[in-house]
């Protein structure tokens, strides 16, 4: 009977191994999810009457350029996400919404 239980416990490891993987994945996307679109740091380094080029410098690519003078950025796996406006000359308005869900 004790020749069994070695066996016994290395199936039952066997069988909840992936139950264990898909957990910590599943947390992990769960800590992704619920990060900052924008690290909060990037965005208080912006001021008003930026250029593009500036604002790209401290915040990298937009995710989306609108033409109606709007920057979207967003993350991958991320709940959430920052519009960057613009003033018809160009330059940054100074506002932007920073949207979680």
């Amino acid at each position: 009977m004790t020749d069994n239980l070695p066996r016994e416990d290395n199936l039952r490891m066997r069988r909840f191994l992936p139950v264990g993987i898909a957990s910590l994945l599943i947390a992990a996307l769960a800590m992704r999810a619920f990060t900052a679109p924008v690290p909060k740091d990037r965005l208080q380094q912006l001021r008003k009457g930026m250029t593009k080029d500036e604002v790209r410098r401290a915040l990298g690519e937009p995710t989306k350029a609108y033409e109606h003078g709007q920057w979207t950025y967003r993350r991958p796996l991320v709940f959430g996400f920052v519009n960057i406006h613009w003033q018809t000359d160009g330059t940054y308005d100074g506002e932007y919404n920073y949207e979680r869900f």
